[in-house]
């Protein structure tokens, strides 16, 4: 059988190959598709998805499959796809038109534009019937009245350009406490108070939105804050969201109880969750969070690690056509498979004949092991060891099952996520393996992905490496240089993460704002070069640079990094008054920056695991640790420690040099820049 291909064939995407056999005349983003639009006076439709996306696949096999409609697509448009994981750049202006255009998002994102790009209509899934319609009306319309359909593609994009942007730098006015205490205060107003998280669904786990959260109940003081926090953590890790058989979690829930979920695994959510929880088990010493974080890292390493030590980017949520099918059972083959252990591990996890996901059971927490053991007159040893070997049974039959696919891309700012979660689980448990997996990962960026001249690549896919960096690949990955950095006390990781730092100053900054662009020059056919403002499930890139840049200042005593993110912070002060959710990273980078740094420095020949052993109890939200040598090269680390003891300095005071590191802790503690909120 011949199977015609388009010009996806020799993309290495799997979402883009996904397509390569459609009978739509799909190009990748290029010069060459916007040529042929302006060469034959045609419309573009920009089609944009990802690999794991489930109504990217109905809408491929409904409309893009179909060979009707391929033939007035190809007749009449020239045709684009985009993987939105490999250019988020792409995805952010055609997002901002939809937006625009429709009040929502989402994927498949479906933009029609003239042949340089600029939009003029669009949306997200369309049903076949109408979508041929949608492609006629259009289509004539540009043959009848191209100037209204030019004014129309002016306007939106003048409505781009005001979006995701800083437009000039904003006065310096002096940062407050009260500043973070009235965002956190409006947006507690829309705290669930029963499953945690924000009110309503779906809902999103928001991993670094958390994080601030606790960081700030902790230096506020805020009890209420902090129980929400953990609220939302037992309710994400007891509900369907998680995966109680194989570890990790899904992207999202389709409901508030986070009981169904969306069933695509991302690195990145999962990633960023294993942060989480390793900085949460320091704040309530919850043994469920040690093990959330431990089957975490279990699954990733088993399901997204590739041989050579980087990860891929994410499982897809169908399998055999269907969404969820690989994790979903129903309540004949729970009790076929466990026999006896049945209708205990039916309590426990909530399974019943009707199911909840198309007839089947969407495993979670329904009952404790103590109301088990209690119901069922047993002890709970014997209900553990029990619900043990069930669960071990029913993922050794889920392994038989046909598998949903795997996207083998790996993305440099997700890895860059994944090395950071691996050194902060290592640095809250002590389990070497985290370090060396994150070591080793950081290895495979250098070779893999980091030219000779330090500049970044973002996708490496099927031996090939494509895509010059973005901001966030940047941003990312000197984050986690620093985190290595504070966990190993290698002052190389340092070095990189700064040399980092100054190639995206070169590419990305802009002097009239003290901002950093998410494109540089290197990226194509771009209308627009827009900034990213708002965070979303990862946090901004803008931020993240934000960030670094203080605590770099402080490791290099450059004062130039800081007054450029005291700047950025000023230039966001007024999203900060309105964002809600959407600004938490930069609402984090407000706390570094009021809080003030812990510095802690320790000198010695047993100074790192005594400086590890601190830092692993620290709550506190900024800690600047490191070693004091003679053959430091770090600037923070020019005065003289004496071996034995740390040295403790929060802002501008240094404290007296103690032996005693529950002293320091306490000290720390007593830094409250908020005062006592509760």
């Amino acid at each position: 059988m011949n199977t015609s291909y388009n010009h996806l064939a020799s993309q290495t995407s799997p979402y883009l190959l996904q397509h390569a056999t459609n009978p739509v005349n799909w190009y990748p983003w290029g010069d060459e598709a916007f040529a042929k639009a302006k060469m034959e006076n045609k419309l573009i439709l920009i089609s944009i998805g990802y690999s794991s996306c489930h109504w990217c696949h109905v809408m491929e096999k409904e409309s893009f499959s179909n060979h009707e409609v391929a033939e007035f697509m190809n007749d009449h448009y020239v045709c684009i796809k985009v993987d939105r994981e490999e250019r988020p750049d792409v995805d952010q202006i055609y997002m901002n038109a939809i937006q625009i255009i429709t009040r929502s998002g989402g994927w498949p994102l479906n933009c029609f534009t003239l042949p340089n790009g600029k939009p003029v209509f669009g949306g997200t899934y369309f049903k076949p019937e109408g979508w041929l319609d949608i492609l006629k009306s259009l289509h004539f319309a540009w043959m009848t009245e191209p100037k209204k359909v030019i004014e129309v593609a002016e306007e939106l994009t003048l409505g781009i350009s005001s979006t995701e942007i800083i437009a000039e730098k904003a006065d310096s006015n002096p940062i407050k406490p009260e500043i973070l205490t009235n965002y956190v205060d409006n947006w507690s107003k829309r705290f669930d108070s029963r499953y945690g998280a924000n009110k309503g669904a779906p809902k999103f786990a928001m991993p670094g939105s958390l994080q601030f959260l606790l960081d700030f109940a902790e230096v506020a003081q805020d009890e209420d804050v902090k129980k929400h926090v953990k609220l939302t953590l037992d309710k994400m890790q007891s509900g369907g969201i998680y995966d109680h058989l194989g570890g990790g979690f899904f992207r999202y829930s389709v409901d508030e109880q986070w009981y169904v979920p969306h069933f695509e695994k991302m690195l990145y959510d999962n990633a960023q969750l294993i942060s989480l929880y390793s900085n949460a088990y320091k704040h309530f010493k919850d043994e469920q969070y040690r093990a959330t974080v431990y089957q975490t890292i279990d699954f990733i390493r088993r399901e997204l690690q590739s041989a050579d030590g980087a990860f891929y980017s994410a499982i897809d949520a169908d399998s055999e056509g269907e969404e969820g099918k690989f994790y979903t059972y129903s309540k004949e083959e729970i009790d076929n498979l466990l026999g006896p252990d049945a209708e205990l591990f039916s309590i426990v996890y909530g399974a019943t004949g009707s199911g909840v996901h198309l007839g089947k059971n969407v495993l979670r927490i329904s009952a404790s092991i103590n109301e088990t053991a209690c119901l069922l007159g047993l002890s709970i040893d014997d209900v553990v060891e029990r619900l043990k070997a069930a669960r071990t049974k029913l993922f050794n039959a889920r392994l038989t099952r046909i598998r949903p696919i795997t996207d083998d891309k790996v993305i440099l700012s997700w890895n860059a996520l994944t090395i950071k979660a691996l050194a902060n689980a290592f640095v809250v448990f002590g389990d070497q393996r985290f370090l060396t997996h994150a070591i080793r990962t950081a290895n495979f960026i250098e070779n893999k992905l980091r030219s000779n001249n330090g500049t970044l690549h973002r996708i490496y896919c099927k031996g090939k490496t494509t895509i010059p960096a973005f901001l966030d690949d940047y941003a990312y990955l000197a984050q986690s240089y620093i985190a290595l950095y504070q966990s190993t006390f290698d002052e190389e990781w340092l070095t990189k993460a700064k040399q980092l730092t100054d190639i995206a100053f070169d590419k990305f900054f802009d002097k009239q704002t003290d901002m950093f662009f998410l494109t540089s020059s290197e990226h194509d056919n771009i209308i627009v070069r827009k900034m990213e403002i708002t965070d979303g499930v990862m946090p901004s890139s803008g931020a993240v640079m934000a960030s670094n840049l203080i605590t770099l200042s402080q490791y290099f005593r450059n004062d130039w990094y800081a007054e450029i993110a005291t700047q950025m912070l000023h230039n966001i002060v007024e999203q900060l008054h309105r964002g809600g959710v959407y600004v938490y990273k930069w609402a984090h980078v407000f706390l570094k920056h009021i809080a003030g740094s812990a510095e802690i420095a320790f000198s010695g020949n047993d100074a790192k695991p005594k400086l590890l052993g601190l830092i692993r109890t620290l709550t506190y939200p900024h800690v600047t640790p490191y070693i004091y040598s003679q053959q430091s090269e770090l600037p923070i680390a020019s005065h003289t420690i004496d071996d034995g003891f740390f040295n403790l300095c929060i802002g501008n005071t240094c404290l007296p040099a103690t032996a005693n590191a529950e002293e320091v802790e306490m000290r720390i503690k007593n830094e409250r820049p908020f005062g006592s909120r509760h």
